[in-house]
């Protein structure tokens, strides 16, 4: 009778984490992320995938429910990793929220606080996470195919934001940001020291005084 009670917490846990995931990122695209130039493909399928994704995670976690109590626990951590980046990025962004993914504007300020001292793209990183909380919690390898699919796309998407500031009058301060940061996850330890990165980070601030280019 225990081992059934806990298997049922385990199963709500898992299923109250993937729908906070989902709960949250639906907000971002439909308040926070703007579309300056209106929707286009890119767009459409991010939003497409994703929300479809999202509700095929919920659903396997509602049907299969937790393998264990471990598996659970695991489950809500990665849920809790990728909240609490996707928070800190939208608080980063609070003043001058971000275009969506795949949108064609050029960007216009430089974003280097909070989880962007450290990486390059925290809300994808926070998406790819989320993605990992399904196939965690019920045990099943197939259910990782999903985020593979949106990290094939993430991934498109972070490198045409990379050539839209490349092309920007932005160009400058982003490559010295690029060099100090990694695109989703922190830089190893020994790819470059912290000094380095430091360095980096603080000839933005400089170049800052002179004409801002970060902006959160």
């Amino acid at each position: 009778m225990t081992a059934i009670a806990d298997t049922g917490i385990a199963s709500l846990a898992a299923l109250a984490a993937v729908t906070s995931c989902l709960a949250s990122f639906i907000w971002g695209m439909r308040r926070f992320f703007t579309l300056p130039g209106g929707s286009n493909s890119g767009i459409d399928l991010v939003k497409l995938a994703g929300t479809g994704f999202g509700l095929v995670s919920v659903a396997a976690v509602a049907m299969l429910g937790a393998a264990s109590m471990t598996a659970s626990v695991i489950a809500v951590l990665l849920a809790l990793i990728s909240l609490t980046l996707f928070w800190w990025a939208i608080a980063s962004n609070r003043r001058k929220p971000l275009s969506f993914a795949f949108s064609d504007d050029l960007p216009e300020h430089l974003v280097c606080s909070g989880p962007y001292r450290y990486i390059r793209h925290p809300f994808y990183t926070a998406y790819l996470l989320s993605g990992l909380v399904t196939p965690v919690a019920t045990g099943e390898a197939v259910l990782t195919i999903p985020m593979l699919v949106m990290a094939v796309i993430y991934s498109a998407a972070a490198r045409l934001e990379e050539r839209k500031f490349a092309a920007s009058g932005l160009a400058d301060a982003y490559a010295r940001y690029r060099s100090a940061t990694g695109l989703f996850w922190p830089r190893l330890p020994g790819y470059r020291s912290s000094a380095e990165a430091d360095s980096g980070l603080r000839e933005i601030g400089s170049a800052e005084k002179e004409k801002p280019p970060c902006g959160g």
